[in-house]
């Protein structure tokens, strides 16, 4: 009974390994990296991004935060 019970176990692990194995190689050349348009995407967001932060005036309020910081540690 416990051979016949391990002769199974083998053989389904077998299988299994072959099925995910299969399926690996079968959808591994389907995702190769990022293509130009998904650059492009990215640079778009990043752009919108920082034309935001400008339009809004809130970029002048980052730097004036970040120059009154450098003056404490320059006289600290």
């Amino acid at each position: 009974m416990l051979k016949a019970a391990i002769d199974t176990k083998i053989r389904v692990n077998g299988w299994a390994n072959t099925a995910v194995t299969r399926i690996q190689k079968r959808y591994a050349n389907l995702d190769r990296g990022q293509t130009a348009f998904e650059y492009l995407g990215i640079i778009l967001v990043v752009v919108a991004l920082i034309l935001a932060i400008v339009a809004s005036g809130i970029g002048a309020e980052i730097t004036k935060k970040i120059k009154e910081q450098v003056e404490k540690i320059k006289a600290g």
